[in-house]
C-alpha cells in the first residue's frame, strides 16, 4: 500500500484528508516540518508528501527545499496546499521541485486524482 504523508496544522483538513486518501493509501498525519522531517529521519518512508505552506517551526517552502537537498528524500513527489494564491510563491515551490500547488480550499476529488496520477506516472516511470 503507497504511504501518504499529511504535515498540516488545521485539524478539519487533516480528518479529510484522512478520510479521503485513507481509502486507498496508509496516511500518515504530522503538524509541521520538523515533525515530519524527524519521522523520516527515523527511517519511516512515504511514496507521496502533502504539505501546507504555513506551518510552525518550518513551513513548506523550507521543507521542500530540505527534502529536495537530500539524497534520500528527493525524489518523493511534493504536494503544496496553501491558503493564499501567491503566483510568487507557486512559482518558487514549484521551481524547487513540488509537483503540484493546491489553493484552499481545493475540490478533494480533484486532490484524490491527482494523487492517484502521480502514483500512476510513478509506476511507469520505474518500468
Amino acid at each position: 500500500m503507497k504511504k501518504v504523508l499529511v504535515i498540516e496544522d488545521d485539524e478539519p483538513l487533516c480528518w479529510l484528508l484522512e478520510k479521503i486518501l485513507g481509502k486507498k493509501y496508509e496516511v500518515f498525519i504530522m503538524n509541521d516540518g520538523m515533525e515530519a522531517l524527524s519521522w523520516l529521519s527515523s527511517g519511516n518512508t512515504a511514496d507521496l508528501i502533502i504539505s501546507d505552506i504555513r506551518m510552525p517551526s518550518l513551513d513548506g517552502v523550507q521543507l521542500l527545499e530540505n527534502l529536495k537537498q537530500s539524497g534520500l528524500y528527493k525524489h518523493i513527489p511534493v504536494i503544496i496546499l496553501s491558503s493564499f494564491e501567491d503566483p510568487r510563491k507557486r512559482k518558487e515551490c514549484l521551481d524547487l521541485g513540488a509537483v503540484d500547488y493546491f489553493i484552499k480550499p481545493f475540490e478533494p476529488q480533484h486532490l484524490e486524482s491527482r494523487v492517484k496520477e502521480i502514483f500512476v506516472k510513478s509506476m511507469i516511470a520505474k518500468k
